[in-house]
């Protein structure tokens, strides 16, 4: 119980080993703890309560994801969650890794897409504390990754609805960037 105590003062509903450890548990203690049911192993290194509510909201699920991989930026079908942009939510947390520094392990819940480009070239913005790529940026990576040029029209439009600017010079701009020049020209012919 005392072991308890002095994890519940970490005051998070995730906490990693390192911060277990600051506050006097060690990792095998830690193990101990969820073999007897008291913590849960959440994913290698971040632990959560057993009584925990089952459900996280996708910024926690988010940060656990970024907590082991700091370096990637939030993308995909996970930024169009936090843009209110889906309707449903996605089964992963979909993150862009460098392909030099994408984890050797697999991750539960998480797909990693790996790539060449340095993530500094990826346009990005802060939302709800997180590095997400803008609106454009996730239009032009979804064409990329085989999302059909009618679904990226469909969600232009869907962000117009929402009052949620569009960039059409700088989605082009990320299209030639990006490799992904005649897709994007035919969104924009669609949508203008």
């Amino acid at each position: 119980m005392q072991t308890i105590n002095k994890l519940k003062r970490i005051k998070k509903s995730l906490f990693s080993t390192a911060e277990a450890h600051r506050v006097g548990v060690s990792p095998r203690m830690l193990s101990y703890l969820v073999e007897h049911g008291h913590l849960e192993r959440r994913t290698h290194g971040l632990y959560c309560f057993s009584d925990h509510p089952d459900e996280l909201d996708l910024v926690d699920i988010i940060g656990e994801a970024l907590r082991v991989v700091p370096h990637a930026i939030v993308g995909l079908e996970t930024a169009l969650q936090l843009y209110d942009l889906s309707d449903e939510p996605t089964q992963d947390v979909c993150l862009i890794v460098n392909q030099k520094r994408a984890p050797s392990r697999k991750l539960p819940d998480v797909r990693f897409f790996r790539v060449r480009t340095p993530l500094s070239r990826f346009a990005t913005k802060r939302i709800k504390g997180l590095t997400v790529t803008t609106l454009e940026q996730t239009m032009v990576d979804l064409l990329r990754s085989g999302y059909p040029i009618s679904g990226v029209v469909k969600l232009f439009h869907d962000a117009q609805q929402r009052r949620i600017p569009v960039e059409l010079s700088a989605l082009k701009r990320l299209g030639h960037r990006f490799r992904a020049k005649g897709k994007v020209q035919r969104v924009i012919e669609a949508v203008c």
